[in-house]
C-alpha cells in the first residue's frame, strides 16, 4: 500500500502504541528521539521545521516548543496532537491563524493519576516519609524529628478546581479535613458538590495547611504563587505542585524553603524541564522538599488510553473530520476551508 499521509512524532514516548493503527490506515509514521531515552536532547526550532516540513500531522510531547515559525513552515499540517493534556508549548494562536487544529488527550487515566498523586504527596509530606526512610536506610531509628502530623483536622487548599482539582476534593471526602478551593471560573455550588468551599486565592493561602496547585499555564497563572503570596502562607504549611512549573516562582520558593517561610514542598513539574542539574531546587533539604521528574500522571493505563485517543484524532483529521478535544476551536472554520469536514 502506498503511504497516503505523513505523520511525524518528534518526541514520542518509547511506548508508541499510536504507530500501528496509523500505519494500518495508510500513514507513514516517522518517530523522533524518545523523550524517555533522551530527556536532555530537546529539538531546536530549525530541527522541528525540517522534521515537520512535509507533515500532514504532528504528535508532540510536553518537551517540544511548537512555534509560529515551525507551523508556518509546514503547509500540509492539519493537526498538532498530544497524547497527554497540557498544550501550552504549542502556539495555539498561530495554529488558529493557519487553520491547524491543536488537540490533546484528557483521558481519565491521566487526570485521575494526578489527583491520586497529589494526595500521595500531601501524605508523604505530612508523615515525613522521605526523612524517615532516609534515617532507617542510614542505620538510624526513630527520633523526635521523625514525628509527622495528623491530616485530620487540617485545611487543604486546592488552587484550580477543574478535572484534577475536583477529583482531589472528592477523594478527600471522609478524611475529616476542611477543603478550600480557589478558582475564578467555578461556581460555589460546583465546589460544594465536590466537598469544597470556594474562597479567594489569598484567603486560601493564608488558611491552608496543605496547598495543592492544579491550574493550566496561561498569563494569568504564571507565577501566581510568587514571593508575596508565599510569605502569606503559614510557616507550617506545605505546597504541592503537579500542574505546571510556571505557576510557581521557583526562585521565590527556594528562598521560602531556605528561610523557613513555609515548611516544605513537593514538585512534579518545573519551569525548565528536564530540571537542570544546576537548579537551586536540587540543593534544597530532601527531607522537606520532594522532587519527581514530571512522571506522576504517567501510568500504563494512561499511556494506552492517551495513545488510542491521539491515533483516533489524527485519523479523523486526516479524513477531513473534526477530531475531539480541540483546544483552539476558533481554527475550525479556517481548517474546514483548507481540508473539508465530513462531520
Amino acid at each position: 500500500m502506498s503511504k497516503r499521509w505523513h505523520v511525524v512524532a518528534p518526541g514520542p514516548w518509547d511506548d508508541t502504541q499510536f504507530k500501528a493503527p496509523l500505519e494500518e490506515a495508510g500513514c507513514e509514521v516517522v518517530l523522533g528521539r524518545s523523550v524517555d531515552q533522551f530527556p536532555d536532547l530537546a529539538y531546536t526550532e530549525d530541527e522541528l521545521i525540517e522534521m515537520l516540513r512535509d507533515a500532514d500531522a504532528a504528535i508532540v510531547s510536553t518537551r517540544e516548543q511548537v512555534t509560529r515559525r515551525i507551523l508556518e513552515a509546514a503547509p500540509r499540517l492539519r493537526i498538532v496532537a498530544k497524547p497527554t493534556i497540557g498544550v501550552e508549548r504549542i502556539d495555539a494562536g498561530a495554529a488558529t491563524d493557519l487553520g491547524i487544529l491543536v488537540v490533546n488527550s484528557p483521558v481519565p487515566e491521566n487526570y485521575l493519576s494526578v489527583a491520586e498523586s497529589a494526595i500521595g504527596l500531601i501524605i508523604a509530606l505530612a508523615k515525613r516519609l522521605i526523612a524517615n526512610q532516609r534515617r532507617l536506610r542510614e542505620g538510624e531509628w526513630k527520633s523526635p524529628s521523625s514525628l509527622g502530623t495528623l491530616l485530620a483536622g487540617k485545611t487543604v487548599g486546592i488552587v484550580g478546581l477543574g478535572r484534577i482539582g475536583a477529583n482531589v476534593a472528592r477523594r478527600l471526602t471522609g478524611w475529616d479535613v476542611r477543603v478550600l478551593a480557589a478558582d475564578p471560573f467555578v461556581e460555589p455550588a460546583l465546589a460544594y458538590a465536590v466537598g469544597a468551599q470556594l474562597v479567594p486565592l489569598d484567603e486560601l493561602l493564608r488558611e491552608a495547611d496543605f496547598i495543592t496547585v492544579h491550574v493550566v499555564l496561561i498569563p494569568e497563572t504564571r507565577h501566581m504563587i510568587d514571593e508575596a503570596r508565599l510569605r502569606t502562607m503559614k510557616p507550617t504549611a506545605y505546597l504541592v505542585n503537579t500542574s505546571r512549573g510556571g505557576a510557581i516562582d521557583e526562585a521565590a520558593l527556594v528562598r521560602a524553603i531556605e528561610e523557613g517561610w513555609i515548611a516544605g514542598a513537593a514538585l512534579d513539574v518545573f519551569e525548565d524541564e528536564p530540571l537542570p542539574r544546576s537548579s537551586p531546587l536540587r540543593r534544597l533539604d530532601p527531607d522537606r522538599v520532594i522532587l519527581t521528574p514530571h512522571v506522576l500522571s504517567n501510568t500504563l493505563a494512561q499511556r494506552v488510553s492517551g495513545n488510542r485517543v491521539v491515533a483516533q484524532n489524527v485519523l479523523r483529521a486526516l479524513h477531513g473530520e473534526l477530531p475531539t478535544f480541540i483546544k483552539n476551536p476558533a481554527a475550525i472554520e479556517r481548517w474546514r476551508q483548507r481540508f473539508g469536514d465530513k462531520g
